[in-house]
């Protein structure tokens, strides 16, 4: 069993509470942030704004994991009322597929065994350090294992339906990434420029010598950790992105350490002395410029060669297979849609763009 989850279509990195939530959503949470989903789910709080056949969608569903995703981005200052009411949206469209698939799968007879379970909640579990914090997030959910078991049979069953009707984006072969650079050579830039992503720890004069030596031994462990998907380049920048995201100190930081394209000589003698030698998708040693101690990983090397653009074509070709996959997918839950009433009774959840999915 290998779940794509695709039925998770939020383009935002969520925490576990609110993958949890989407897993199968809340139906009685808080109307209100200030009440908490267990207490919430005892008095069956929040009206109905969204019918999909027989299943009912409450407002408080979609409050409730608003905040968890406001929260999650530390963005409620800075989220303006278009913003929230295109989150809200957003999370009411993907609640609806998830009842349209799960009303699907209980009149086909889709069944979740045991092993498949198992499996899903071993991939969740390992997203946390330790037990104890797996659990954390799991009460930050309002959930126990118990309920979390439940959740990841909906899932599955889930998927399996999509798999019958949605191509899997699966990663390109090395004739793929050829053929489409061979196709495509012109549109990738040919010059002297650069690109990484770099996690910085900053030092200065009073972080002392022993400061400065314990700040370079936390990077060297974090570069130890990554450099153990070192031959699976997608995933090594994947996980390069969220741990700058976490712990780099440098501006660049919201942005996953991505340092854009550059010239080599732009930064320090250091940096370009270290940057310079380094292939595409390969990590530097941890080194120190007068900013402090850096971790590099390199992107892109703009030289015309095929090897220095993997990257660059591996997200082409997965861009081009998603594009395609949304489109079955989208197609495939109107199907549904037709087949399970879809009400709005609060219009304003309905996804009225081109984009949306349930139009009247």
């Amino acid at each position: 069993m290998n779940p794509s989850f695709r039925i998770q279509l939020l383009p935002i990195a969520l925490p576990l509470a609110a993958s949890l939530c989407l897993a199968q959503p809340l139906r009685d949470a808080p109307a209100s942030p200030a009440a908490s989903p267990k207490a919430a789910a005892s008095k069956g709080q929040g009206p109905v704004v969204i019918t999909v056949g027989p299943n009912k969608i409450r407002r408080s569903q979609i409050d409730t994991l608003v905040d968890l995703m406001v929260k999650a981005k530390k963005a409620s200052e800075n989220m303006d009322a278009d913003e929230k009411r295109y989150l809200e949206r957003m999370i009411a469209t993907n609640l609806i597929g998830q009842e349209l698939l799960d009303l699907e799968a209980k009149r086909l007879k889709v069944e979740a065994g045991d092993k498949d379970i198992d499996s899903l909640i071993k991939i969740f579990r390992g997203n946390f350090p330790s037990d104890q914090a797996f659990r954390n997030a799991l009460k930050q959910a309002g959930d126990t294992e118990k309920g979390l078991r439940e959740k990841m049979a909906r899932q599955i069953k889930a998927d399996k339906l999509l798999n019958s009707q949605v191509a899997t984006v699966d990663k390109p072969t090395s004739k793929e990434m050829q053929d489409f650079f061979a196709a495509n050579k012109k549109a990738f830039p040919v010059n002297d420029s650069l690109r990484a992503c770099q996690i910085v720890f900053l030092v200065d004069k009073s972080s002392g010598s022993q400061g400065a030596a314990k700040r370079k031994a936390d990077l060297e462990a974090i570069r130890a950790d990554l450099a153990k998907d070192s031959a699976r380049l997608e995933v090594l920048l994947t996980r390069f992105v969220y741990k700058a995201r976490d712990v780099s100190e440098g501006p660049e930081k919201q942005d996953g350490g991505d340092l854009q394209r550059f010239l080599p000589g732009d930064f320090f003698p250091e940096f370009k002395k270290q940057v310079s030698g380094l292939k595409v998708g390969e990590l530097s040693q941890v080194f120190r410029s007068p900013m402090g101690w850096h971790l590099v990983l390199l992107t892109e090397r703009n030289d015309g060669k095929f090897e220095s653009y993997q990257l660059q074509v591996a997200r082409a070709i997965a861009q081009q297979k998603s594009a395609a996959a949304a489109k079955d997918l989208k197609k495939y839950l109107k199907t549904l849609a037709d087949r399970y009433k879809v009400t709005y009774l609060e219009q304003t959840y309905r996804d009225s763009s081109l984009a949306g999915v349930y139009q009247p």
